[in-house]
């Protein structure tokens, strides 16, 4: 359970806090306190300062990670199912897939035939 939290802690530090600091340093570098108290005046100044500081955030990530694999970019879980073939439609489109097969290799026939016929009719 602690392991969970310490994980989500580090997720969410990563994904969502770092590049809100790093959004505030460079609005602070370009306008100073008056652009970030324009931000903070904004409809939704957290995303603003995401969307800042995500590419500042990106560098700093691949630098840690670079130092410690996997610190900078943390492990996500994910649910993985398996879902069981249904043999009936195997067969099915196995049935479809030689049906195919079949018609294609009666076309075949004929077109042998046609061409075996127009070519003796050629020479004449």
């Amino acid at each position: 359970m602690a392991k969970d939290q310490l994980r989500d802690l580090h997720l969410f530090a990563m994904e969502s806090a770092l590049p809100f600091g790093m959004g505030i340093i460079k609005n602070a570098k370009t306008g100073g306190l008056q652009k970030i108290m324009n931000v903070f005046k904004s409809n939704d100044p957290f995303s603003e300062f995401q969307i800042d500081g995500e590419t500042s955030a990106k560098i700093v990530r691949d630098k840690i990670e670079q130092l410690i694999p996997g610190l900078g970019y943390p492990v996500v879980s994910v649910e993985v199912n398996v879902e069981e073939n249904d043999r009936d439609y195997e067969n099915n489109d196995q049935d479809s897939l030689v049906s195919t097969l079949n018609r294609i290799d009666s076309k075949l026939d004929q077109l042998r035939r046609l061409i075996s016929n127009n070519s003796l009719k050629i020479d004449d």
